[in-house]
């Protein structure tokens, strides 16, 4: 946002506080603006205000700025100037919240809303700084299209700043792909680390377009990201069955976790994000892909597989997932025994042939975990270790574990020719134990290596055949695909 400002004389008096505006405020925004200026959280600093900047941007489609200012009493307005212009440049360098919301049209055009925040008082005061920048004509459907996002984005940034942030983007995802073809929201929190210093405590950055959406996370403690594929539209479950695989990976996270232990604030954010992009594609996407579909582009026909292909996948579109931890050397002894957690998700799927009649599957889901932290030895808390011996009592962990499924599936003139699942786990934990700087005992899991393939072909020719002869009622078939849909999702229940 632009710092050089005109000189800001706008005044008014506002619970006891002198308010200085950047140009008269005459719009619903700065309503809003002068209402939270007076808040003492961010949530209530940043309610209501991204609603109200789209819809103004929607009716008018024009740029727009403004700032308030909130300064004590002065006893003269060059010194009224002075601090509201100190103040200002303070909002800009030193926020203690701010968001940025850009949306890109169909037509060509580009709309950025920035929203400044500064809550905390000081020397220099407090205020908040907004900004529309429009970039290009809107057609009135584009503008429609932005008012409709009005409420998605109060609701993404109430998530985002209230005392314990979560990821709210159903709203801001339910965009018209016809008509926007980008929607970018960052945000960063600003707070104390450990130390006591200023730092940047959470940022968030959230892209959506026809083709993925995907969530990248920062906090003091390390990083987080899910990106979906959404370009094959034709591997998607219903939404019980999406719901069901959410489900089975958000409790593969909390094992990962515990095993590993994960930041605890790091892997809910992680767990809010994955919900949020699984939960923001579905039946109305599906159906709109299918005005794009070719005889041959089975990858986005929703009628190219069958109820059968569909139990023996997860219902998820394909993604990739990380939690990543800061590496920490926190051992002044030992500075080579490292803490860190780093898991990864992900699945991918490859389909082939000419027709639905012809068509391949082959769906690919892995996980892997690399943990190593230190334990106290009466507690599971983190030991206090220093340069002394006599901190030097703990249990140091390094934890490998590795899991995958693959899901093949093959069809020749609307047959089954192949129908198998292949599962492979790993898993390795190795733990010293520290007494007054020796190690006094060596922990070790037995390496775990699992592997087993289930061949399905029999079982879905004898479906079919059950079916063709008018031997399989509906309850008994649906039965059997959660089964085999179970097979899928829960694997060796490995990491």
């Amino acid at each position: 946002m632009d710092v050089t400002y005109e000189a800001l004389a706008n005044l008014q008096t506002r619970n006891g506080q002198m308010q200085v505006w950047e140009q008269a405020p005459t719009t619903a925004v700065d309503q809003i603006i002068g209402r939270n200026a007076s808040a003492t959280t961010e949530k209530a600093r940043f309610a209501g205000l991204g609603s109200a900047l789209l819809e103004q941007v929607a009716s008018t489609g024009a740029s727009y700025r403004q700032t308030i200012v909130n300064v004590g009493a002065t006893y003269s307005p060059g010194k009224i100037q002075g601090k509201a212009t100190d103040a200002l440049w303070a909002i800009q360098s030193r926020p203690s919240a701010s968001a940025d919301l850009t949306i890109k049209t169909q037509s060509g055009a580009t709309v950025r809303i920035s929203i400044i925040d500064q809550k905390n008082p000081s020397a220099t005061g407090s205020g908040i700084a907004v900004q529309i920048e429009v970039d290009g004509d809107l057609t009135p459907q584009e503008k429609e299209a932005l008012q409709s996002l009005s409420k998605g984005f109060d609701q993404a940034l109430e998530g985002l700043t209230g005392e314990t942030p979560t990821l709210d983007l159903q709203g801001l995802m339910k965009f018209d792909s016809k008509l926007l073809t980008k929607v970018e929201l960052k945000t960063e929190l600003y707070g104390l680390n450990d130390k006591g210093d200023r730092a940047m405590v959470l940022s968030t950055r959230f892209t959506a377009n026809a083709d993925s959406r995907e969530i990248e996370i920062k906090t003091l403690k390390g990083t987080a990201s899910v990106k979906t594929d959404l370009r094959q539209s034709a591997i998607w479950g219903s939404a019980e069955q999406k719901a069901q695989a959410v489900q089975q990976y958000l409790g593969r996270v909390d094992k990962a976790a515990e095993r590993g232990n994960g930041n605890q604030e790091l892997v809910d954010l992680f767990k809010s994000s994955f919900s949020a992009l699984h939960g923001g594609y579905g039946a109305t996407e599906k159906a709109g892909s299918l005005d794009r579909v070719t005889p041959a582009d089975i990858t986005s026909d929703a009628h190219a597989f069958s109820d059968e292909d569909h139990s023996l996948l997860t219902g998820l579109a394909d993604f990739k997932a990380t939690i990543l931890t800061n590496r920490r050397a926190s051992n002044p002894r030992h500075t080579n025994e490292i803490d860190i957690f780093d898991y990864k998700l992900e699945q991918s799927t490859r389909i082939s042939g000419g027709s639905a009649a012809n068509r391949a599957i082959t769906q690919a889901q892995t996980s892997d975990l690399t943990a190593a932290f230190h334990r106290s030895l009466r507690t599971k808390r983190e030991p206090d270790l220093g340069s002394d011996t006599s901190t030097q009592n703990y249990y140091y962990t390094q934890v490998e574990d590795h899991s995958s499924t693959l899901v093949e599936l093959a069809y020749e003139k609307d047959k089954p020719v192949r129908a198998l699942i292949s599962h492979t786990a790993s898993q390795s934990l190795h733990t010293i134990m520290v007494e007054n700087n020796k190690v006094v005992d060596t922990i070790d899991e037995p390496l775990q290596q699992q592997s087993k393939q289930k061949d399905l072909l029999p079982l879905l020719e004898q479906l079919r055949r059950q079916e063709d002869a008018g031997q399989l009622t509906q309850e008994a078939k649906d039965r059997t695909l959660r089964e085999w849909n179970g097979m899928v999702l829960e694997g060796l229940n490995a990491a």
